[in-house]
């Protein structure tokens, strides 16, 4: 078969499977805009994740719900204040993104050898969410969506044009092989210059900036590291002093300018088994639990990854139980 030919099976073929894999939004990536996004990494973390071997790339984005309403059953050994979980954290959406990508490129080579072509070597394929990779951009360059002024991308223009907005998580297929012709954007449409600025599609709207409770989401699209809640919520250490005068309750995550922008829609209908946590968990876990138990319950949740910092969940209950006490 020529290897235009090739090119353009395999990437029809790829398609007509990710139409059918659950995913909420996903995109084509040239390689040449995946390459630059990903040159200023170290080579260690490109090696890791097989930056030079992706011919073809992907950007998907999975849309999370609500999340269960109750803690897990082991939960009620233990009292205290409910430390409170980012909707994206009661379930491991990440796992279930990944998952989904990996089966899709499961299907996709099970199609190509049903057709008498070469899938190339299982490690040419990786499926990757949260990852070290520049996943934002990518699903920019992708034409997923837009950049927020919230620093978030809102895939699909939010509910008002059919999307979830920033109600997602991202993450990327990488592939053996090069993907051509008008798949490469979605409806063949390059994502206008506006998609890569902050507020692009947000107009006048400042509800984000409004709503952060330290100021982290400056004026002109400047984001604040240091005051982001989010950003401290798995890191141990002394806070700045903003950040923990608005701590109150939170375990992970803060959703202060997700919840007051007019494009986070949770998707009803989304389900996922993996990582179910719950809205919250009880302070008194993580003031009384080993630090082996913790890690075992948290295993194979979204507070489970290995650069989390146990000693930053027991100062989130720490902050929150001082809190009730001198309130009482």
């Amino acid at each position: 078969m020529p290897l235009a030919t090739f090119h353009d099976r395999f990437s029809t073929l790829c398609v007509e499977t990710l139409k059918s894999s659950g995913l909420s939004a996903w995109g084509f990536v040239p390689r040449e805009a995946f390459l630059a996004a990903c040159a200023p990494l170290p080579p260690a973390v490109r090696e890791k994740f097989g930056v030079d071997m992706a011919r073809g790339v992907v950007a998907a984005a999975l849309a999370y719900g609500e999340g269960p309403r109750e803690p897990p059953a082991w939960a009620a050994a233990y009292g205290g204040p409910l430390l409170g979980l980012a909707r994206f954290a009661r379930a491991d959406w990440y796992a279930e993104l990944a998952a989904r990508l990996r089966t899709s490129a499961a299907s996709l080579r099970s199609r190509m050898r049903a057709e008498g072509l070469d899938p190339g070597p299982a490690r040419a394929w990786r499926y990757l969410a949260n990852s070290g990779l520049p996943e934002k951009e990518l699903a920019l360059r992708a034409g997923l969506g837009h950049l927020g002024r919230n620093g978030l991308v809102l895939v699909g223009g939010g509910k008002a044009r059919g999307g979830p907005g920033a109600a997602v998580v991202l993450g990327l297929l990488l592939l053996p092989y090069a993907l051509v012709g008008e798949a490469t954007y979605p409806a063949g449409q390059r994502p206008e210059p506006a998609a890569f600025k902050p507020g692009g599609l947000c107009g006048s709207c400042r509800a984000c900036v409004e709503a952060c409770p330290t100021g982290a989401l400056g004026e002109g699209g400047a984001f604040i590291r240091e005051l982001c809640i989010q950003h401290w919520t798995a890191r141990a250490g002394a806070l700045p002093p903003a950040v923990e005068r608005a701590w109150g309750a939170r375990l992970y995550g803060c959703e202060a300018c997700l919840a007051a922008c007019p494009h986070f829609h949770p998707d009803p209908h989304a389900q996922t088994d993996r990582g179910r946590l719950g809205p919250g968990l009880p302070a008194d876990f993580f003031l009384e639990a080993e630090d082996e138990e913790i890690r075992a319950r948290l295993r194979g949740s979204a507070l489970g990854l290995g650069w989390m910092e146990i000693e930053a969940f027991r100062r989130s209950a720490r902050l929150a139980t001082a809190l009730i006490d001198s309130s009482s």
